[in-house]
């Protein structure tokens, strides 16, 4: 069974990736709950600072090798991209339903798939575009549809699709680096750059959380690097785009979380665009599986 996982391939991409959707939706209810009384800005820097607290041992004994990468610049900006979109991410999360935000996060295979093939010359087949745009119906549906029998745009849905696009372009500077640079090393430059760039901005804002939300702010924290490592394991076992439908599967937990943690409840959009969704990505699954097992 270790083999399984010591190797690359769909199989494992899928698995680590479900890991860390699973791990972000636990994230998702931290910051949902805590930003409920403290400023989300205080709580995306948190989610930074308390990461790079978790990652100190790994630098007490590795020393100022761990330091070392072959992509300086591509690390500091993805600390830029990641601060800015993960400020809109958390402000997003205390207006919108849990279930809702993670159903606009489905716009990030689209981004992906365009980006893919730009920047990392990824071979891009007619079930994956079908699979995206058919997923951006979906999205479309979603985030469109008021509950009223009619359509309407809704500002509250700029930010999180912005934030979508910035994680996507964050999953193609991952893609890049990760044939060069040690894991820790990139969850290191990561968290520094974050905490740097959010640090002044909190302070603006500042509550001093409970001994409670300190203690949820430290496991978001930690959990920020786990789903990082996950996330990190799934691009290195398989294509970027393979992996990008299979994000829709995050639906279903956020829901599961959003009703128990929350009392939210889905609304007929929501229901539409599982509909829409869900099934296309069962069948994305089962064709790009084929290939494999012969």
């Amino acid at each position: 069974m270790s083999s399984f996982f010591s190797k690359k391939g769909y199989y494992q991409g899928i698995f680590f990736l479900l890991l860390m959707m699973l791990v972000s939706c636990a994230n998702d209810v931290i910051a949902k709950h805590v930003g409920g009384r403290l400023d989300p800005i205080e709580v995306t820097f948190f989610r930074f600072f308390f990461s790079f607290i978790t990652l100190l041992p790994f630098v007490i004994t590795r020393g100022c090798s761990i330091f070392k990468t072959s992509n300086l610049q591509t690390n500091i900006l993805r600390g830029v991209w990641g601060a800015a979109s993960f400020c809109l991410y958390t402000y997003s999360l205390v207006q919108i339903k849990l279930v809702e935000i993670v159903a606009i996060m489905w716009t990030i295979p689209l981004f992906v798939l365009v980006l893919s093939m730009f920047f990392l010359n990824e071979r891009v087949n007619c079930t994956r575009w079908i699979a995206t745009l058919i997923g951006f119906f979906g999205l479309a549906f979603i985030t469109l549809y008021n509950n009223e029998s009619s359509f309407s745009f809704r500002f509250a849905y700029i930010m999180p699709v912005a934030s979508a696009f910035m994680f996507a372009v964050q999953d193609v500077m991952v893609k890049k680096m990760l044939d060069n640079d040690d894991r820790i090393t990139m969850l290191l430059y990561f968290a520094i750059v974050t905490s740097i760039l959010t640090f002044p901005l909190a302070l603006l804002v500042w509550k001093t959380p409970t001994l409670f939300e300190a203690s949820l702010l430290l496991l978001f924290g930690s959990f920020a690097n786990l789903m990082q490592y996950f996330i990190f394991r799934a691009f290195e076992a398989t294509d970027l785009s393979a992996l990008a439908p299979f994000r829709y599967v995050e639906f279903l937990v956020s829901a599961l979380m959003g009703f128990i943690f929350f009392s939210e409840i889905p609304g007929l959009n929501v229901f539409v665009g599982a509909v829409i969704l869900i099934p296309t990505t069962l069948y994305l699954a089962y064709t790009e599986c084929v290939p494999h097992a012969h």
